[in-house]
């Protein structure tokens, strides 16, 4: 499901370039319309996915397919902007209905109940499902016929197969059918937890900037800046970073969450630097090998945030705790791509970006001090085996979570 949701949403990434030609409009429209996705997704993530324990969850993931239908349908019928901006919040309802609700699925049935494993395979199965999607939609917009409606097949045929998917999977809600008085949860985080909170919570909005950056504007840079037309290779350069974001989970199974941080943040510096230094001299082969650098260390940094927020919230408030995470990751998505491209206008989107860099180093430099002065509980980290079974590994002892807001991509 995870995959189903990044992958499809993954896919008009390579047309916003196209898109922008065909309707003439602005920088600051295009980061509009993909920030059109943040209400969506927490419209769902916060009203629909914590009574997923009570509607089913399998319920909720066969709404998330269909709505990832709709999406792409959307899309492929868009005759302007605003319809644009609908498909993207569609496409956004679809993944706030299904990130938790699966990852939460896959706590309870993964047979050692370990949060750390899971959460290593939900950021790759969403930054993989999004660097395939993007590679695959570049490829079709720039070889195929009808550009901008033949793509859209590709997340219906997904959605079709998620749906198997979920008729394959056991229903994991406990209190299925309960009636209560519907209410929103109060978003609140313990004064105990405050600090590593967020500190998680800024490794999660780092992770998040960066791909709204490369999502929404790095196609059009490559198109205007570069000079260089051909859509696969944007969709390439993008599917590169969220690629290595998933490929770095393979070799990090004993890598604990805040080691996590404290290697993914100066790589995450490192590569933002970087990324001001190409956007100075223009040179695509470097901008290949930075979008790689920068997969890696959001990679990290993405999986310490999620297994270290998961960690140190309470077992009681542990669903108002995780969709605080969220919802600050989610709004890091729009607000400083909306930012960014609204600058363009007035600097230049080079000049725009070299500023957005510089501001996220420092951030991230802050985050790196922060995590090294800040306790953290003990416990955590790579995947336990030492002679526990299935059976014997209970999801309490090894502190998974137990309510519906697993961790999520």
């Amino acid at each position: 499901m995870l995959a189903v949701t990044s992958f499809s949403a993954a896919v008009p990434t390579p047309l916003y370039s196209v898109y922008a030609l065909k309707f003439h409009f602005s920088p600051t429209v295009l980061a509009l319309v993909f920030g059109a996705y943040t209400p969506g997704v927490l419209l769902t993530l916060l009203l629909l996915a914590p009574r997923a324990e009570r509607i089913g969850r399998r319920n909720l993931l066969y709404l998330g397919m269909g709505l990832t239908a709709l999406g792409a349908v959307v899309f492929a019928l868009a005759p302007g902007v605003p319809w644009l901006a609908l498909a993207r919040f569609v496409s956004g309802l679809a993944v706030g209905a299904t990130t938790s609700v699966a990852t939460a699925a896959m706590s309870d049935l993964e047979p050692y109940h370990d949060p750390h494993h899971v959460a290593r395979v939900a950021v790759a199965a969403n930054f993989g499902g999004f660097a395939v999607g993007a590679l695959a939609s570049g490829w079709l917009v720039e070889y195929g016929p009808w550009a901008t409606q033949l793509v859209y097949i590709l997340p219906v045929l997904a959605s079709a197969l998620g749906v198997l998917a979920v008729r394959a999977t056991p229903e994991t809600a406990t209190e299925l059918g309960i009636k209560e008085p519907f209410r929103v949860d109060a978003i609140r985080v313990p004064p105990e937890v405050r600090l590593p909170f967020w500190v998680a919570v800024g490794g999660i909005a780092a992770c998040y900037s960066i791909y709204g950056l490369f999502a929404a504007l790095v196609p059009t840079y490559i198109r205007n800046e570069l000079g260089v037309a051909n859509v696969a290779a944007a969709g390439a350069v993008v599917a590169l970073m969220f690629g290595m974001a998933a490929i770095v989970q393979l070799g990090t199974a004993q890598v604990r969450d805040r080691r996590a941080l404290l290697i993914g943040f100066p790589l995450l510096i490192v590569g933002l630097l970087s990324l001001v230094v190409i956007l100075l001299v223009s040179s695509a082969p470097l901008l290949v090998l930075v979008a790689a650098l920068l997969g890696a260390s959001v990679g990290l940094a993405f999986m310490g945030s999620v297994t270290l927020v998961d960690r140190v919230a309470p077992e009681a408030v542990r669903g108002p705790v995780l969709a605080a995470f969220y919802s600050a990751g989610y709004l890091a998505v729009a607000v400083p791509t909306i930012g960014v491209a609204t600058a363009s206008e007035q600097i230049g989107l080079p000049a725009a970006g070299i500023v957005f860099g510089l501001i996220l180093a420092m951030t991230v430099t802050g985050l790196y001090v922060a995590t090294r002065r800040t306790p953290t509980p003990p416990g955590g980290g790579g995947r336990v085996r030492g002679g526990l079974t299935p059976s014997s590994a209970s999801p309490r002892a090894l502190g998974a979570p137990s309510g519906p807001g697993g961790p999520s991509g």
